[in-house]
């Protein structure tokens, strides 16, 4: 079995069946848009004032993904960082690149920042860099434009339940509440698994969007292990001004979503492009 099968992410409006991982909802969009939704990979110029440390690489069992934790620092106090593109290249021991982000038609969520606020850190994970070689190293650059606005923290996160399968690899569950007063669009959930002071394992989840006040119900899958202390949170993409990530939209239409419980959690095939703010 592929990894992609176990690293599958499943998110569920409450009192709605049925999930797709993001792997699915991008097949689906390039199918829909054909060559509309080839796009090409951005250069990006990093912004002033934010600096990335990578904690972790962590490659799949299979040695064809790779799961990164990176910890992005906006160093001056009352400026901000909401949205902001982000390239990841993963680099072998003798500095050659054997994966990316940042590539043709590749999901939004897996290529922004969801937001940093100033004189603090924030974490940017992504469990689905795939792999041509060993990494060793990663080099990090951040776009976007600091603003002086005070971003939200993160959206209210229950402990996560984990639940062990040994037939397609360990999961978790938790609950997230908008919190923030403002719709939050294409939020990444985020697990991190530490044994003491290492990271070894990691794994996102998303949600299309999210009502203020309303709850989504989350699964998802580690790459590495799950043995430690597990932490997840969820950043806010969108400020109180509303500024921030755009609503995802399906390829080829103008809006494409569909709610449970009035207007709770949104599900729907992003677009497949780069934003840059």
């Amino acid at each position: 079995m592929r990894l992609f099968a176990l690293i599958s992410v499943c998110v569920c409006a409450l009192a709605m069946a049925g999930c797709k991982s993001t792997f699915e909802k991008a097949a689906e969009a390039r199918k829909a848009a054909g060559p509309i939704a080839q796009v090409d990979a951005v250069n990006m110029t990093q912004v002033a004032g934010v600096t990335a440390d990578t904690l972790a690489i962590i490659p799949s069992a299979d040695g064809t993904t790779a799961a990164v934790v990176i910890k992005v620092t906006a160093k001056a106090p009352g400026s901000s960082l909401t949205w902001a593109p982000i390239e990841v290249k993963l680099l072998d021991a003798a500095g050659k690149e054997v994966g990316t982000n940042n590539i043709p038609g590749a999901l939004p969520i897996l290529i922004h920042l969801a937001s940093v606020q100033g004189g603090k850190d924030a974490y940017y994970v992504n469990d689905q860099i795939l792999l041509s070689g060993k990494p060793a190293s990663a080099q990090v650059v951040i776009g976007g434009k600091l603003v002086p606005i005070a971003a939200p923290g993160n959206l209210d996160t229950t402990k996560p339940v984990i639940v062990k399968d040994p037939s397609i690899g360990d999961s978790w569950n938790t609950t997230v509440t908008n919190n923030t007063g403002v719709r939050q669009e294409q939020l990444v959930v985020q697990a991190i698994v530490r044994d003491g002071d290492k990271i070894v394992g990691a794994g996102t989840a998303n949600i299309d969007g999210l009502d203020p006040g309303a709850s989504v119900d989350v699964t998802g899958y580690f790459i590495g292990s799950s043995k430690g202390t597990v932490e997840v949170t969820t950043p806010a993409s969108n400020a109180k001004d509303g500024s921030g990530a755009p609503p995802p939209v399906a390829a080829g239409s103008a809006t494409s979503s569909e709610s449970s419980g009035g207007s709770s959690g949104s599900v729907s095939t992003p677009v497949m492009t780069l934003q840059i703010n």
